[in-house]
């Protein structure tokens, strides 16, 4: 039984939605799923794992339809769902009651917490959230029905606030493959048994490295599973370490050195580091044209940092020092005129 494990797809989610690429990265988590149904066709996969968190917020009856079309693609591949905190179901909502044209079946934890499959001779069990918050244990309390047959469990959560999970007892449980969603960083938790699928794309800078899916094989001869870096972009954070001697051409220059190395396809967070002349201005929007930067970060120190003269051995260094404090080029400004006078 060949499967796909995905999880926190975040549908709809709007990414850098202030940056001038933000609707490209909203369409490319659409893309990227789309992307997983070609690879579950050409693979061949019996059954597509989703644990938890497929839509940014509970959808509206257009977005379903345009999943379920979606799903619809896949040629041999049964769907199996949870849902998470973001798209947690509710009385009222479209997701618990809609009725899928695609081969798609929802373990909502209610009137359905698991699903057999006679043709592959497996169970799969899951519990939706009903709430966006569950803080009890509750997968602690899961086991396998039965002894026979392939047995995989769908999880969500991993937080004080979403679902505690003891990892050593899920290890012990009896299910031969736990698909875990909610932490957004890929990590295969125990070898072959248990991973965090992770985002399938990556959503904001702090989610960093691959982003992709778990592919996985049981049957009576292998038990197996591994990361598939699948996302279209990374982010990435780069430092870039300046001086005071350096000119804003030079700067700008190291800089775009270090993204072109990179590639323009990833996101970069930038973070300067070292010391930098107060009277330089930096202007980095024509190169955000050509790369997709996120944010650039200074951390930068003048030779004048107030830190390092409130501790000088000179009372008027120190004096000036505290009344400009709030002021660094004023600071700085004052300090060159200081040290000038007193070289002549």
């Amino acid at each position: 039984m060949k499967f796909i494990h995905i999880a926190d797809v975040h549908w709809g989610a709007k990414p850098e939605k202030n940056r001038s690429f933000g609707m490209i990265r909203e369409n490319e988590i659409k893309e990227t799923f789309q992307k997983v149904i070609e690879y579950a066709n050409q693979h061949q996969t019996d059954v597509l794992l989703i644990a938890g968190d497929f839509f940014d917020k509970q959808p509206t009856k257009q977005e379903l339809r345009e999943v379920d079309y979606i799903l619809s693609g896949l040629l041999n591949t049964k769907t199996v769902l949870i849902a998470g905190n973001h798209d947690h179901l509710s009385q009222q909502d479209e997701f618990s009651h809609y009725q899928w044209n695609s081969e798609v079946y929802m373990l909502d934890g209610r009137d359905k917490d698991h699903i057999y499959f006679k043709d592959l001779d497996t169970t799969i069990y899951g519990i939706s959230y009903w709430t966006n918050q569950i803080m009890e244990p509750v997968y602690d309390k899961m086991a396998p029905q039965s002894e026979s047959g392939f047995s995989i469990l769908l999880a969500h959560g991993g937080d004080e606030s979403h679902i505690p999970i003891n990892k050593d007892l899920l290890k012990w449980s009896g299910f031969d493959y736990i698909a875990l969603g909610h932490i957004h960083k890929p990590e295969i938790i125990f070898e072959d048994l248990m991973a965090y699928a992770g985002s399938l794309e990556p959503l904001d800078h702090t989610e960093t490295g691959n982003h992709g899916f778990i592919e996985g094989e049981i049957s009576e001869e292998k038990q197996q599973i591994e990361f598939v870096p699948f996302a279209k972009r990374k982010y990435i954070q780069v430092e870039v370490t300046i001086t005071e001697e350096m000119s804003a051409f030079e700067i700008k220059d190291r800089v775009e050195t270090e993204l072109s190395y990179r590639g323009r396809e990833n996101i970069y967070e930038v973070i300067i580091t070292g010391s930098i002349d107060p009277e330089i201005e930096l202007d980095f929007e024509n190169m955000k044209e050509d790369y997709l930067i996120s944010d650039i970060i200074y951390e930068t120190k003048s030779r004048w940092d107030y830190d390092q003269l409130s501790e000088e051995n000179d009372f008027m260094i120190q004096k000036v020092a505290e009344i400009l404090k709030d002021e660094p080029q004023a600071l700085s400004f004052a300090m060159e005129a200081l040290s000038y006078a007193r070289e002549r």
